[in-house]
């Protein structure tokens, strides 16, 4: 474990007013730099996004004869559409750390690139993503067998998978700055965001409830809200992140 992640137990763990107060107060010292570098991933991550649903239209209307092309720039525009995703991430919580910690970010070192802070934060979103794919499968093929024994039963699986899914979704809530700012490797940061979240789970809970809501409440409002309410979201969960770990505002992504 990294020497900067030091667990605090004397202190409320998840305060969830304090993350939202601390975020926001963090966001308001350097809006402008915070909502550029979000206008500028943001937007390289949706024109991507859309050159490769446009480029896998041609694909598939071409099933006698793909197109070459189409495949390449399909693929190509995948590609770019996860690396502007990443490093859209990565950038916001650095940007979210130097300002939490009173410093004054500039943009370039928000656009910076670390290929191995981007490489745990994909590794990590990967792990959770494997096992939420996991929870899924194995709740549809119990109720299959349940279809077969017992019809009556089948929703119950469905039920606890959906149940598990709440679980594990609200129990990894840190596990992407314990990534990003902790610098562990992707089993290292579920792990240890499982151990740190766990005893206040319902805390944790909260907290990804209020972030879901600050990303959909941008949504609302013709995506131009996702350059507030992504900084914002950001700022709030490394301030959670900072009530339990990373005292002294330390951490691998300012470090380098």
């Amino acid at each position: 474990m990294s020497q900067h992640l030091v667990l605090v137990s004397a202190k409320p763990p998840l305060a969830i007013r304090s993350a939202v107060e601390r975020g926001w107060a963090a966001f308001s010292h350097c809006p402008w730099v915070l909502m550029g570098f979000t206008l500028l991933s943001g937007g390289a991550n949706l024109a991507a996004q859309l050159l490769y649903r446009y480029e896998s239209g041609l694909v598939f209307s071409l099933m006698e004869k793909p197109n070459p092309v189409a495949i390449a720039l399909a693929a190509v525009a995948w590609s770019i559409y996860a690396l502007t995703g990443l490093w859209l991430v990565v950038g916001l919580m650095r940007g979210a750390q130097l300002a939490l910690n009173q410093g004054q970010p500039k943009l370039a070192d928000l656009i910076r690139v670390d290929g191995r802070a981007m490489l745990r934060c994909f590794g990590t979103v990967v792990l959770i993503l494997l096992v939420l794919a996991l929870i899924v499968r194995l709740a549809q093929a119990s109720s299959w067998l349940l279809t077969l024994i017992q019809p009556l039963l089948a929703p119950l699986p469905l039920v606890a998978g959906l149940v598990a899914i709440v679980y594990l979704s609200a129990d990894q809530i840190l596990s992407l700055p314990l990534a990003l700012i902790g610098g562990l490797n992707p089993l290292a940061a579920f792990r240890s965001g499982r151990a740190a979240t766990d005893p206040h789970w319902l805390q944790a809970l909260g907290l990804t409830l209020v972030l879901l809501a600050m990303v959909l409440a941008g949504f609302l409002v013709l995506l131009v809200g996702l350059l507030v309410t992504l900084p914002v979201a950001a700022c709030t969960l490394t301030a959670a992140y900072q009530q339990l770990f990373d005292q002294e505002g330390r951490g691998h992504l300012t470090a380098a």
